[in-house]
C-alpha cells in the first residue's frame, strides 16, 4: 500500500473535487461512450471488507425508444451480459480510479412512470461465484492456507484470472499461510484431513477465515486471505474540513465482557483444550468503565478445534471480535475513490473521538446531479487518551 494519502495532495489531484465522473467497462468496453447517446447514472458501489460481496450498480439512461415503445437494447446487446467483467472508475475530470472489480450478476429493465426508462446493471466482485459452487470431497492440502490456495487454483477462478484490468474479474490472490501449517515444526503442514462436507467455496473459505482470526475480502479484484487487521498503517487521514461533512461516532459497553475462553475436547488423549484472552485496551477516559465488566466473561464451546494452537486462535477471533465492538464510526465524505475497506483511516475529530479506525464498510454514491459523495463505516478497539 502506498502511504498515508491526505487530503491536501487528494484537493489537488482533484482540483478541488470539482466535476465528478464515471468510467464503467463492461466486457471490456465503455458503457455511454463518445459514439452513442446513452448515458449512465445513479452509480453506487458497496464495498466491504466483511465476509459477504461488494456490489454496484448503475442505471443506463436513454435507452427506450418511446415512438416505438420498445428498449435499444441491441446498443448494449454485447456488453449488458450476465457473466461479463465489470470495472468501475470513479472520480473527477481527467482523474479517474478503479473502485470497483468484478462480473455482471444482473440486468434488469425499468420505468417509474416520472423518469425515463432505464437498463440497471448490477455487478459482484467474485465472491459471487464462490457462493453457488457446492462440494463434498477431501483436498488435498494439510493446512487451511493451503487449502485457499488450492479452492483459488480451480478452475473456475483461473478462468476469472487476468492481469488486464478491463477483462479481469480476479486481478492477483495474495493467500497468507495459516498457523496450523506450522505444527509439529516449521516444515510439517498439520496431519489433519481437510474436507468440504456439502459447503460452497465460500462457506468453507469463510470457516477457515474464522478459525484462524483472518480476513477473507477482494480490494478491486485482488484476493486477500490474510491474518486479520494485519495493515496497520493508515490508509488516509480525515476530518472536519479535511474531507468529512458529516459523522456519528458512538462508544458502547454493550457486549463486553473482561475475559474470553474458548474450550474443546482432545478425545485422544482425554483431556480439555481451553484458552484464554483478556480485554487489555483502554475502554474510555476514566477506570469506571474497566470496573464494571470487571471479572466478567464469555465461555464458547468449539468442537472443531482439536489442537492448542487452533483454541489460541479461535480465542483471538472472538476476542478481536468482541474488542472492535467498543467504538463506531460512520460518516459522510467528499467522494474520494481511494477509500476503501481493509485498511485503517486516521479521524481527527476532537479528543477523544480523535482514533484510528478498521474501515469496514466503504458506499460511492454519484447522483443523476453530479453529486459524488462517499460513505464511511469503521469500528475501533480501544479509546484513546
Amino acid at each position: 500500500m502506498p502511504g498515508t494519502l491526505k487530503y491536501d495532495a487528494l484537493l489537488k489531484k482533484y482540483e478541488r473535487f470539482e466535476n465528478a465522473q464515471a468510467y464503467i467497462l463492461l466486457n471490456g468496453k465503455q458503457i455511454g461512450g463518445k459514439n452513442t447517446d446513452m448515458f449512465v447514472g445513479d452509480i453506487n458501489v458497496e464495498l466491504t471488507s466483511g465476509f459477504e460481496a461488494s456490489v454496484a450498480t448503475f442505471r443506463i439512461y436513454n435507452t427506450y425508444d418511446m415512438e416505438k415503445a420498445k428498449f435499444r437494447f441491441s446498443d448494449v446487446e454485447k456488453q449488458a451480459i450476465l457473466g461479463v467483467a465489470m470495472t468501475v472508475y470513479l472520480g473527477y475530470i481527467g482523474q479517474l480510479e478503479p473502485v470497483f472489480t468484478g462480473f455482471v450478476a444482473g440486468v434488469s429493465f425499468g420505468y417509474d412512470g416520472v423518469n425515463p426508462p432505464y437498463i440497471e446493471i448490477t455487478g459482484m466482485d467474485a465472491k459471487g461465484v464462490m457462493m453457488a459452487s457446492c462440494y463434498a470431497n477431501s483436498l488435498t492440502a494439510k493446512s487451511y492456507g493451503e487449502a485457499v490456495k488450492e479452492i483459488l487454483q480451480r478452475t473456475a477462478y483461473e478462468k476469472m484470472k487476468s492481469s488486464d484490468v478491463k477483462t479481469g474479474m480476479i486481478l492477483d490472490v495474495k493467500v497468507t499461510d495459516t498457523p496450523d501449517k506450522k505444527q509439529g515444526g516449521e516444515d510439517k503442514a498439520s496431519a489433519e484431513t481437510i474436507e468440504m462436507v456439502s459447503e460452497s467455496d465460500y462457506e468453507f473459505i469463510i470457516k477457515a477465515a474464522k478459525k484462524f482470526n483472518y480476513d477473507f475480502f477482494i480490494d478491486r479484484g485482488t484476493v486477500y486471505f490474510r491474518k486479520a487487521k494485519s495493515d496497520t498503517s493508515p490508509l488516509i487521514k480525515l476530518g472536519i474540513g479535511e474531507g468529512i461533512l458529516t459523522f456519528n461516532l458512538e462508544y458502547s459497553l454493550t457486549g463486553m465482557v473482561e475475559t474470553i475462553e474458548a474450550r474443546s475436547m482432545d478425545v485422544g488423549q482425554g483431556r480439555v483444550i481451553t484458552s484464554k484472552s483478556k480485554y487489555d485496551k483502554t475502554l474510555s477516559t476514566s477506570s469506571k468503565a474497566k470496573a464494571l465488566i470487571g471479572g466478567s466473561r464469555r465461555v464458547f464451546i468449539d468442537p472443531t478445534i482439536y489442537t492448542q494452537e487452533q483454541a489460541d486462535a479461535r480465542v483471538a477471533s472472538l476476542m478481536e471480535d468482541m474488542s472492535y465492538r467498543l467504538g463506531y464510526l460512520e460518516c459522510e465524505c467528499i467522494g474520494i475513490p481511494e477509500i476503501v475497506p481493509g485498511y485503517f483511516a486516521e479521524v481527527k475529530l476532537d479528543s477523544p473521538a480523535d482514533n484510528s479506525f478498521y474501515i469496514t464498510n466503504v458506499t460511492h454514491t454519484i447522483k443523476d446531479n453530479g453529486v459524488y459523495r462517499t460513505k464511511v463505516i469503521g469500528k475501533v478497539d480501544t479509546v484513546k487518551g
